[in-house]
């Protein structure tokens, strides 16, 4: 059983929702800690459960054969994953879940999970809302991979992260940790050796973008930033 003000404080629905559901939620939900790499499901295998971001992020993805990946999101605090697998009647997860740094989940039971969301018809609009949200931005991403060029990809990732993650600077500037170049391959999907050359042009190239303390930080001007690559 997870803490009811830890589930409700990090998932937005619940805390526009009446006491019950939540507490209904966190009697079913079973916090477990994760270390970084730490492989929540692969594709294709048959769905269990469904996972509540508490700390920490949790990237979803396909990884081909000759091991090349495509993330098609990163779930953060108060983001709900294997829903797809949960909601499908096939029950089987869609991608595969990794840890990206040591992580705090609550993981529901599908078959619990599914009960409580039919008892609550009240939540339906908004959880399948930001659900369907998550499924844009994962046909952005496939869509990025198809007609982005890789510099653009990986400016693309940077300045994702800059608005999801970024704390606060001067004026309308935020700054964020830098992934490792592996880390950003990865997300982008090509080498590590192809990240650390075009990081370097991105940087020269973009007066939005700098890097701080020894390159371990990185900050974009939101205020200045120019869409990456064709529209969709």
């Amino acid at each position: 059983m997870t803490d009811l003000h830890e589930l409700t404080e990090t998932l937005a629905t619940l805390r526009n929702s009446d006491s019950a559901a939540a507490r209904q939620l966190s009697a079913i939900a079973h916090v477990h800690d994760y270390p970084k790499g730490n492989v929540l499901f692969y594709h294709g295998e048959p769905s269990d459960a469904v996972y509540i971001v508490l700390e920490g992020k949790v990237k979803i993805s396909f990884i081909s054969d000759e091991g090349r990946e495509v993330i098609l999101a990163v779930m953060r605090p108060g983001g709900i994953f294997g829903l797809l697998g949960a909601l499908d009647n096939s029950a089987r997860h869609v991608g595969t879940a990794v840890t990206i740094g040591e992580c705090r989940l609550a993981k529901i039971p599908r078959s619990q999970y599914l009960a409580w969301f039919d008892g609550h018809p009240e939540l339906h609009r908004p959880m399948l809302g930001d659900f369907a949200q998550m499924l844009s931005e994962a046909y952005e991403k496939i869509g990025q991979q198809a007609l982005f060029s890789v510099k653009d990809r990986l400016l693309a990732v940077l300045l994702d992260m800059a608005r999801a993650d970024g704390r606060p600077r001067e004026g309308e500037a935020v700054e964020f940790d830098r992934p490792t170049h592996q880390e950003l391959a990865e997300m982008v999907g090509t080498t590590r050796v192809v990240v650390s050359r075009l990081f370097k042009e991105l940087i020269a190239e973009h007066d939005v973008l700098a890097t701080e303390k020894r390159g371990k930080v990185i900050r974009v001007s939101l205020k200045k930033v120019e869409p990456a690559g064709p529209r969709l």
